[in-house]
């Protein structure tokens, strides 16, 4: 989520009650290798996380993913998301001492999507400088997005924390452009 300035129009879809104040909200798949692996957005600040999710169609995407790759594919999400096939969640209500180990352990991997957003905030200021950040005058979601894959190159060339706390290693500079452009090359055969 970044914050935005307060817009003349609109201006009670991107209030966020809970943050308390206006922003625009991102979805975002963190890797494992500390790639951002998908990016959704802008969705309004007062957008509740569920409805983000399904709007963004991950959980069909990662369903057909598996389907393709024919591999068990899984993804780690906030504690607001539904559980599916293809994402998980920390358990709700009561838990066994199990449980609440295995929601802990997961919790330092869902942090690392907060980690990813720092980085932006560190390497692209523009990202979270609110005076920018003005509905209908600039192309923010824009930039943002440009962000996120600069982001990943930065990633690629240096690494980042979660590199060295979860003892991963990025793709190279090729290998990534090469997956990136594979990607490309696949989304307009379609």
């Amino acid at each position: 989520m970044f914050t935005i300035c307060r817009p003349t129009v609109g201006q009670e879809a991107m209030y966020n009650g809970w943050k308390r104040q206006h922003k625009v909200k991102y979805q975002c798949v963190v890797l494992p290798n500390f790639l951002i692996g998908d990016w959704f957005g802008p969705a309004a600040g007062r957008a509740h996380d569920s409805q983000v999710l399904a709007d963004s169609n991950l959980v069909a995407r990662l369903q057909g993913m598996r389907g393709r790759l024919d591999v068990e594919l899984c993804v780690y999400g906030d504690p607001a998301y539904p559980v599916h096939d293809v994402l998980l969640r920390a358990p709700k209500g009561r838990m066994t001492n199990a449980m609440e180990a295995y929601a802990t352990l997961m919790s330092h991997y869902r942090e690392s999507v907060e980690w990813v957003f720092g980085k932006m905030g560190e390497l692209w200021p523009f990202v979270t400088d609110v005076r920018r950040k003005t509905t209908r005058s600039r192309a923010t979601s824009k930039e943002d997005c440009v962000a996120a894959l600069l982001t990943n190159y930065h990633t690629c060339r240096y690494g980042g924390v979660a590199n060295r706390y979860f003892d991963t290693l990025p793709p190279s500079m090729s290998e990534y452009r090469a997956m990136y452009h594979l990607h490309l090359d696949n989304q307009n055969m379609q």
